[in-house]
């Protein structure tokens, strides 16, 4: 049975992806097809805020390794209870947050965001050190 933490896994890979491609038909339109199937060796000028979910998408990228290992090592210890699944809860809520507040530009309400991210994953991770 896949746990609440393991569903959040996939839910932040689906994250993870969509930042990878929000701004590909911005960035289609401004430089062309040809740019967009090609190596990429040229990079136009683009809106700040494809740039921005470019940055955010690879913010995430440091923290998923963290959160996929807590979520394992708790699936192979058999836990998942509150604190763990609020822990959870946190983590893909901030990131959510982190990740839209970070395309708009928001700068401080993007640290709190993060804050929120790492305490869940910090809250998770509680269990594993009894």
């Amino acid at each position: 049975m896949m746990t609440f933490e393991l569903k959040v896994m996939l839910a932040t890979g689906f994250l993870y992806w969509f930042l990878g491609h929000v701004g590909v038909p911005t960035k289609t339109r401004i430089a062309g097809l040809a740019w967009n199937m090609g190596n990429r060796e040229t990079q136009p000028e683009f809106p700040a805020w494809t740039q921005r979910a470019d940055r955010a998408q690879r913010n995430l990228l440091e923290s998923l390794p963290l959160y996929f290992a807590l979520a394992i090592c708790l699936y192979a210890q058999g836990v998942s209870n509150g604190y763990t699944q609020l822990g959870a809860w946190l983590f893909l809520g901030g990131r959510l947050a982190h990740a839209f507040i970070f395309i708009a530009g928001i700068p401080i309400l993007r640290s709190l965001a993060y804050g929120t991210a790492m305490a869940g994953m910090m809250l998770m991770a509680l269990p594993l050190f009894k």
